[in-house]
Formats: C-alpha cells, structure tokens, sequence
C-alpha cells in the first residue's frame, strides 16, 4: 500500500512541458557576421553603449524611471505568488485555542450552573496530491515567475534603447539647430553687404531680395527645430523620472574627441540564440509552459480528491487541569470527493486549457518569427544607414567645394549672385540630410542590439532586485 501510495504522488496528470521543435533558418538574411557564439546582444550594455554621458544617463534612468519600478513591484508579487502556491504541497499545522463560559437557561433545567469550558489542541489538514494539480499549479506559478523576470528585463532593454534613442535624437535636433543658425547668420550678413551694394549702385533690387529669400529660408527651419529639441528633451527627462534633468548638448566633434560611442565591429550571432536571448521569446515560452501545466490541472479535476484532517489537545472546565492527561482529546478525519454530474463542466474546462495551450504554442511560434525578422530589418536598416552616410559624406564635401568655387567665382565677377545662393542652398541642404543620416545610423546601431535582446540584466543584477523591498 505505501509503495502504491509513493508511485501516485510522484505522478502529475498532464503532459510534461517539451520545447516545440521550430524550424528556423541557420542564418539572417543579411552580410554581417554571423557565427555561434559570443555576439553583440550578450554584451553588457556598459560595453555597448561607450558614451560616458549617455551611461549616466542609462545609469540614472535605471534608478529613477517610474515605469520600471512599476514593473519590479510585479516581479516581487510574482515571486511571493511562487511561496504563495508552493504552499499547498505541504500539511497546513495550526493551533486552535478557546474558552468560553456558559450558564443553561432556568426555563430548559431545573438547576442552572455556570459551566466554563476550555480547549488547546494542534490542527493539521492536508489535501493529498495524489493526480498532480497542486504540483502543475505550482510549475505554472514557477513559470509566471520567471516570466515577471523576463519582464523586467525586456522592460531594462526597452528602457536602455529609448534613453539611448532619444539621447542622440536630441543631439541630432542640436545639431541641426545649430547648423540652421549658423547659415541664417552667415546669409543675414549676405543680405546687410547685398543692401550695402545696392545702395553704391553694384546690383540691383532683385539680387537684394534674392538675398533676403535665402535669408528667411535659413531662418524659418529655426522654430520648428527649437520646438524639436525642446519636445525630445522632454522625453528624455521623462524617462529619466525627473522633471528637470540638465542636459548639455554636444557637438559632433566633441563626441569623436571623447572616443568611439560604440563597439568598433561585432558579430550578430546565429538566429537560434534568440531563444535564449530575447525576453520577448522567453516569456512566450513561459506563457506555453503556464498553459501546458494547467492542462494537467484541468484533467486533475476528473479524479477524487482526497483530504486529511487532525487534531490532538486537551479540553477542560478549569484552565489550571488544561493540560492534565486525562483532558486529552483527539480527532483524525479522512474525506473523499469525486465529482459524479456536473453538467459537462469539468470536461469543458479541459477543452478550454487545451485550447488555451494551443494559442500559447501559436503566440510561442509567432513571437520566434517575429523576432527573427526584426533582427533581419535591424540588420538591413544598419547595412543600410553604412551605405547612405558614405554617400551623404561624398555629398556634403563635393557640396562644400562647390560652394567655396562658387565664392571665388561670385567675388572675381565671373558668376551671378544666383550661383552662389544655389550652391550654399545645396550645401545647407547636404548638411542637415548629413546629421539626419548619421542619426539614422546610430538609432540603426541601437534598434540591433535590442533586437537581439541586449541590455538584460545580469544573473547578479538580478539577485539584486529580487533582493530589494
């Protein structure tokens, strides 16, 4: 019989928890390199993101963002619901403890006394989990665990990627603004000399007014970029979880002196990694291992349930004999329930986590590929941006060379005004589509190795904010 009973309570109704077996491609549809083994997404992000202004600020937003610590307040209720449903594997002991005075009443007996009673005994209940429920509920609660762990760590990764997104965001709105208003300052004063040449009879009105034209051209991109810069700030402080956050913006050059704001070269690994990479992944497999537990706990439902109680203590009418051995009172209760006519309830609600778990395998598939094309459209976009900041770097110089022929030109007599205010027109041009292109190839940059689940916390880091209160 005890060899029956152990053989019973080492068994859980339900299928055991099998990765599905997917078919995804050896690798990326792209030219970088693709290797098993370490690549970019396993980094730390302090080894990614090199810029030691923009550390502090990924540093700083770890500690202060709102929506972050919303999400480790759920890490920490998912942990204790692990306690919470562990629990009910393990005999429930108590003490239950009374007194309690009587006195019948005259009008029912013919001698009424005042009784007192008293009673301490230690309780103890248990459900037996001979079919398994409590064990599956337990692996789908150790599943949702894990779950509010890839949480905070995709929620980590969003946060590194927007900080650093926005960052730079705003240092390109910088840039441009900056460059706006250096060409409105130049042209103002192309405008004052073309007034003053008018007025010594050199050109004529239309020249002037050509000047203005490019004048007020420069000058009225200054708004719009001053709204930008001042909207993208806010998004950043917003992110920082503080109202007023001092930002002091770079330029480009004082970015390159402070050396290189990311890895030189890196490796994108191969697109099986992402199942133990990517967060978003992971937790798409804890919500089909969740599922898959609770169809044991469904199919549970169809078998008897069996309990045990007791109770040993001691009852007495005078507290001072409470624990007198004469006083001793014992109870031991062994019930059964099984289910005999429910209308198809039980059986429906085994239909429903079948279903359940068919669209948790469904959601796990689509999530893999899913991820595996965005770390394709992240490497293409980077593939990308390389091409286009060659290009718009070749444009920009053969733009600056045109315009400093076309000065030359202009101050000996030999080319109109038109010429000139052309090719600076080109060259304002060429130099805010330039900053625009090197943006792209930095927000390219950081779209990649969020996509390859960048940015997690370590297994310390982690321990850490399990630890917090």
């Amino acid at each position: 019989m005890a060899s029956s009973m152990l053989l019973l309570s080492a068994c859980a109704m339900g299928p055991d928890y099998q990765r599905p077996e997917l078919d995804i491609p050896q690798q990326y549809l792209d030219e970088l390199q693709q290797a098993d083994g370490q690549n970019v997404g396993l980094k730390h992000w302090r080894e990614f993101y090199l810029d030691p202004e923009l550390q502090r600020l990924i540093e700083h937003a770890l500690d202060q963002n709102l929506d972050l610590e919303g999400v480790r307040s759920r890490l920490l209720a998912a942990r204790a619901g692990v306690t919470v449903t562990d629990a009910e594997l393990y005999p429930v002991v108590g003490l239950n403890a009374s007194g309690e005075r009587a006195l019948d009443s005259a009008l029912t007996s013919t001698d009424p006394v005042e009784e007192d009673t008293f009673y301490i005994a230690g309780t103890v209940s248990w459900e037996l989990d001979l079919w398994g429920a409590n064990r599956r509920r337990s692996e789908a609660e150790l599943a949702n665990f894990i779950s509010s762990q890839e949480a905070l760590n995709l929620a980590t990764i969003s946060l590194i990627s927007d900080v650093a997104g926005r960052y730079y965001e705003w240092l390109d709105i910088e840039q441009r603004y900056q460059i706006s208003l250096n060409t409105a300052a130049l042209r103002k004063k192309e405008r004052d000399l073309a007034r003053l040449r008018k007025q010594n009879g050199v050109i004529s009105g239309l020249q002037v007014r050509q000047a203005e034209v490019e004048y007020q051209s420069a000058k009225v991109t200054l708004p719009d970029l001053d709204y930008e810069r001042s909207e993208k700030a806010n998004q950043l402080r917003i992110l920082l979880g503080e109202f007023k956050y001092p930002l002091t913006p770079k330029t480009e050059a004082q970015l390159k002196a402070e050396g290189p704001l990311f890895p030189d070269s890196f490796a994108v690994g191969i697109p099986s990694q992402m199942l133990s990479q990517r967060p978003d992944v992971k937790t798409a497999e804890q919500a089909l291992i969740t599922a898959n537990a609770n169809v044991g706990v469904a199919k549970t439902a169809f078998f008897p349930k069996f309990t045990i109680s007791g109770s040993y203590g001691s009852e007495s009418s005078n507290l001072s004999d409470i624990f007198d051995s004469e006083g001793v009172t014992w109870s031991l209760l062994g019930g059964i329930t099984a289910p005999i006519f429910n209308s198809g309830k039980i059986s429906a609600q085994y239909d429903i986590a079948q279903e359940e778990a068919k669209q948790a395998m469904l959601k796990y598939r689509s999530t893999v590929l899913a991820a595996y094309f965005e770390v394709n459209d992240a490497m293409n976009s980077f593939r990308r941006s390389e091409l286009a900041i060659e290009a718009q770097q070749e444009l920009v110089e053969a733009s600056t060379e045109y315009t400093r022929l076309a000065m030359l030109r202009y101050r000996n007599g030999v080319s109109s005004s038109l010429d000139l205010m052309d090719a600076q027109r080109n060259l304002f041009s060429a130099e805010l589509t330039l900053s625009l292109v090197k943006r792209d190839r930095l927000l390219s940059m950081i779209t990649l190795y969020r996509a390859l689940g960048g940015g997690v916390l370590t297994s310390e880091e982690m321990q850490t904010e399990l630890e917090k209160e």
